[in-house]
């Protein structure tokens, strides 16, 4: 009896670590690095969390200097849309810093992988504070 309460619970633990639907650790790492970029004001180096095809250039806005970011929440978590496709939505607080206008802005991210999960980028536009 004994043997078969701990297969059992062996079992069921098994399964609990790695539930379907669980945020894979990579892909959370990544949103985790993109939102401290953000929230430090980093905010030229969000593109490198785009794909780029090699020959494309580029084009980072060039108002990226007057914007300071407050705060940084997450709407809703990461929630699976698709086998290797995540969204997330996050609020940025900011003010333009030469006029001095707060504003606020709800980012929409998807997130896809295309190498079984082992690398992931942001598929849809970044955020643009105007």
């Amino acid at each position: 009896m004994r043997i078969l309460i701990l297969f059992l619970t062996i079992l069921l633990t098994a399964c609990l670590s790695n539930p379907p639907g669980e945020v894979p650790n990579s892909l959370a790492q990544q949103v985790r690095t993109f939102e401290d970029v953000v929230r430090w004001g980093a905010l030229p180096k969000m593109y490198l969390f785009q794909k780029h095809d090699p020959d494309e250039v580029v084009t980072i806005p060039d108002n990226l200097d007057n914007v300071r970011v407050t705060n940084y929440e997450i709407a809703s978590r990461l929630s699976e849309v698709a086998p290797l496709r995540w969204t997330q939505t996050a609020v940025i607080d900011y003010v333009l810093i030469d006029r001095q206008v707060v504003r606020q802005l709800a980012d929409e991210q998807v997130w896809q992988s295309d190498d079984e999960g082992q690398s992931w980028y942001r598929t849809n536009p970044m955020p643009q504070f105007h």
